[in-house]
This record gives C-alpha cells, structure tokens and sequence, in this order.
C-alpha cells in the first residue's frame, strides 16, 4: 500500500478526482449502454404489487413524502424510490420510525437549512476549486464523448411526444398542456416538440414538493427547500460559467 501521510490534503484529492475522472472517460469511449429509465407504476399497480390499498398509498404520498410524480392529477411511482417508505410503513405503521416523521425535528431543520447552506466549510471551498480545475481540463474530451451519442442531447435522453406520454403514463394531450399550460421543459424544433427526460422529471417533482408544501405539509417543505437552494446553486454556478467564457472572448 502506498502511503500518503507526507502528502498535502489537495495533492491526494487531485489525484483522487484525476483517477476517477479518467476511469469515467474510459467507460464513456468503451461502453454503450446508457443509464437505465426509470419505469414508472399507476397507483393501482403499487398497490397490486405491495398489497397496501390504493387510499392508504395516496395518503403515504402526502403523510409520509414518499416519493413519487405527479402528472396533473395522476400519480405515478418508481418502484425503487418508494421501497424505503413502503417497508417502513409494513414494520411501524403510522407510527415515527428513528424520528424520520418528527413534525418539530423537520420543522427546526426547516429553519437552520437556509443558515447551514450560508456558511461551507473552508474544505469544501478547496474541494470545490480543485474539482473545478481538473474538470476544465477534461471538458473538452468529455463533451467530445458525449456528442457521439446521437439520440442525446449533451448527455440528456430526448423524447418525442408520444415517447414522453408512454413513460410518464400518461396521454400525449396530458404532456402537451404539461408544456403549453405549466411550463413543461422542451425543445421546439419546426412546429414539433420534444421532451428533455431528465428536466421533465426535475420538472414534474418540484411541482410534485410545491403542490404539497403549499397545503402546509411539513416534510413537503423540507424537500422543496432542498430543491430550491439546489437549483440555486447551479443557477449561480451557471452564471459564473458564463462570466468565465466571457472575460475569455
């Protein structure tokens, strides 16, 4: 084993990022496969497949935040996402299992968030430039792989909409008012429009967490301002992206 004890904290995490980034560019070149759907299940379905009744389920989603879209009115599920809350409601019932469902514990997390998220840690700043610097380097020949993926769009799946209507369970008229209505991410090329999958189901949980928390739903509102302060931060790191290119030109 090699030791590393003389070494600077930075060295080792620069190496650390070095190796782990390369190993990812060799998987990029060498494999094919893409990242796995989520497939999603009608409420009938979960309760089929857990046995709990369809109005207990419907009440987990509100009570308990277990996870899940919905699409309009629709609620769809993905399988592993729920198993936690599923199992847990099977052992402890309506009960507070290890305090996950403590109203005043999530209610003072509510309140130091905002003020925990103001303050990182100075090794977290070093983390950050670090990461930020090897990625410069290696973003040419990220971007490079990822272009030769011809069915994506910088890395993303694109979905027609009938492909959206089919994976999100839903019909083709229920995804276009998604996007005329809501606000429904897409791209619009001539007069068709297209579904960015991973924005469409950032989209459809965010408004999943703001229909709940806007009903007073304590465990609602703990996601959705994790949700916030996150798109936040890639706002402000967006910006900075552009700062950087424009003082380049």
């Amino acid at each position: 084993m090699n030791n590393y004890s003389d070494l600077s904290f930075e060295f080792l995490i620069e190496k650390i990022f070095k190796e782990e980034l390369s190993s990812l560019i060799v998987t990029l070149q060498t494999d094919d496969q893409t990242t796995p759907r989520k497939t999603y299940l009608t409420i009938k379905e979960v309760s089929d497949l857990t046995g709990i009744g369809t109005y207990t389920l419907r009440q987990l989603t509100y009570a308990r935040a277990m996870p899940h879209r919905l699409v309009k009115s629709r609620i769809i599920f993905d399988k592993f996402e729920i198993t936690e809350t599923i199992a847990k409601y099977k052992d402890k019932g309506w009960t507070d299992p290890e305090s996950d469902w403590d109203v005043k514990l999530v209610q003072d997390e509510i309140k130091t968030f905002a003020k925990s998220k103001e303050s990182p840690l100075l090794i977290e700043n070093i983390i950050r430039n670090i990461i930020k610097e090897e990625l410069f380097a290696f973003s040419d020949e990220i971007l490079k792989q990822t272009k030769k993926n011809k069915e994506s769009y910088y890395g993303r799946t694109v979905l027609t909409i009938k492909e959206a209507a089919d994976h999100f369970r839903t019909s083709p008229a229920t995804i276009y008012s998604l996007v005329k209505e809501e606000g429904m991410p897409h791209l619009k090329i001539q007069s068709r429009f297209y579904i960015v999958l991973e924005e469409a189901e950032s989209f459809l949980w965010r408004e999943t967490a703001l229909s709940y928390a806007s009903s007073g739903n304590v465990y609602w509102q703990r996601i959705l301002q994790r949700l916030d302060w996150e798109e936040k931060e890639r706002s402000l790191a967006y910006e900075k992206a552009l700062k950087r290119l424009e003082s380049k030109e």
